[in-house]
């Protein structure tokens, strides 16, 4: 199904716009008008976009919950949560994309609370564009593009965010382009007993990517992506096996993506890679 020709449209009141109605697993999520982005719809339309991370969103999100949403990007799991969490917590500190996550608040349904910033627990970040200006997935604070572009984010702690959650379960999504890498204080700062999950997304092939010798940059990687995991100890790595696989294809092809992960609580934490990991 095509975005400009297939969805359902539905004027948003506050700006006179028209939203793309795109509906996968069940839930509908109105959209901004997007030319541009009229594949990636149709794609999420089909339900062929990242199938794990919605599966595990249902499985550990019930109304009793906020859901932590660390790299909102352009709405989707933030949106989609929205519909069966008690409330939803959205950061994102791209400007473009913080501004889709804005005009879309008035045209979906549940409490979803903005907030344009990067985790981190300096005062302020770097963030560069990857694939040509802002409002990409792929901006990062650790590689950037032929453009040049960059912005310094705002930033958010961890702590910050659990204590403006509304309720006592959390569950966690981060996806941040490599930088989760760099914040495993965040990460021992989730509250073990309150979280439910984490889908993590992570990005070794970023690691793989930066300078220096191929066998130091395969070190590199194999010793940063042990400290992740780490960093979350008290979680249970579902599907162990997965991260490891990921990392492997990092390695010989520079990309990747995830995994699942629970605790010995019931807390489930998955990590989320170009498929889907967890740990609880």
């Amino acid at each position: 199904m095509l975005y400009t020709k297939d969805c359902d449209r539905r004027d948003q009141s506050e700006n006179g716009g028209w939203h793309c109605a795109i509906t996968c697993f069940q839930k509908t999520v109105y959209f901004p008008e997007k030319p541009e982005k009229k594949r990636f719809f149709a794609r999420l339309q089909a339900g062929e976009w990242e199938p794990g991370t919605f599966h595990n969103i249902e499985r550990l999100v019930d109304d009793r919950t906020t859901f932590i949403d660390i790299g909102g990007w352009i709405g989707v799991t933030p949106y989609w949560a929205a519909q069966i969490a008690h409330n939803v917590i959205a950061v994102e500190p791209d400007p473009v994309c913080f501004d889709v996550l804005t005009q879309m608040r008035a045209g979906n349904a549940g409490q979803v609370e903005l907030i344009n910033a990067a985790l981190s627990e300096d005062e302020s970040l770097v963030l560069h564009s990857v694939g040509g200006g802002f409002g990409s997935s792929e901006n990062s604070a650790l590689i950037a593009d032929e453009t040049g572009m960059a912005i310094t984010a705002n930033t958010v702690t961890i702590p910050v965010l659990q204590a403006m959650a509304k309720t006592d379960r959390l569950c966690f999504k981060v996806d941040i382009e490599g930088y989760e890498h760099q914040t495993l204080d965040q990460f021992r700062a989730i509250d073990r007993k309150r979280t439910a999950g984490v889908l993590l997304a992570v990005h070794p092939q970023i690691l793989a990517m930066l300078s220096g010798p191929a066998t130091l940059r395969v070190l590199r990687t194999v010793a940063a992506t042990i400290r992740l995991v780490r960093s979350f100890s008290g979680f249970r790595l579902e599907n162990r096996s997965a991260i490891w696989r990921a990392l492997r294809k990092s390695i010989a092809r520079r990309e990747v993506r995830a995994s699942t992960c629970s605790s010995s609580r019931n807390n489930a934490f998955p990590l989320k890679q170009s498929a889907s990991h967890a740990l609880r």
